[in-house]
């Protein structure tokens, strides 16, 4: 489903699956005979992540209702041509990466909370309390490092804007002859 999207989308699109090697390198997903994360769940975790960092990116990339990025014909600068680098620019893919592994994570952590238990007796004790704190901290981590990339989309002063100024003397912006 396309999330606020404005315009059209232009002549080429992305699926998203060129991305997904990399957020399995992010989150250390790297055994081929035994994925922990199947490529459909990273490849909705990459669509909730282009989702999510649309308000960040100030509406830059859109989906199609197939979950296909395009560009955002009214964001206005892009610094690379989408013909010759590719619909998403390669400064966007550790953004999207990490928060891809982020949202990927967290579902993890939310869906095995119940697995994470301790219990003693007075032989035998056993703790797997630790792993829930490693996920924890990657989580913390890789929202650390997604803010090192991004300023939140919040609590900032708006972008200014040029208005002219009629009137006033010497103003190069102003045509006609001023008295």
């Amino acid at each position: 489903m396309s999330g606020g999207t404005t315009g059209t989308p232009s002549t080429g699109v992305t699926n998203l699956d060129e991305l997904i090697i990399y957020v399995r390198l992010k989150i250390g997903d790297t055994d081929s005979t035994a994925y922990r994360y199947t490529d459909s769940w990273i490849r909705s975790s990459l669509v909730s992540a282009i989702h999510f960092l649309q308000k960040w990116f100030n509406y830059k990339y859109l989906l199609d209702d197939s979950n296909n990025v395009y560009r955002n014909t009214n964001y206005g600068y892009f610094i690379f041509d989408e013909d010759t680098y590719g619909i998403i620019e390669s400064g966007d893919y550790p953004i999207i990466t990490i928060a891809a592994a982020y949202i990927l994570l967290e579902g993890s952590l939310q869906n095995s909370a119940w697995n994470f238990s301790s219990w003693r007796d007075a032989e035998i004790s056993y703790s797997n309390l630790e792993s829930s704190r490693a996920k924890t901290n990657m989580l913390d981590r890789l929202w650390n490092e997604l803010q090192g990339y991004l300023k939140p989309p919040t609590k900032r002063l708006a972008q200014s804007r040029k208005a002219s100024l009629p009137g006033y003397l010497n103003n190069d912006f102003e045509t006609g002859n001023m008295k």
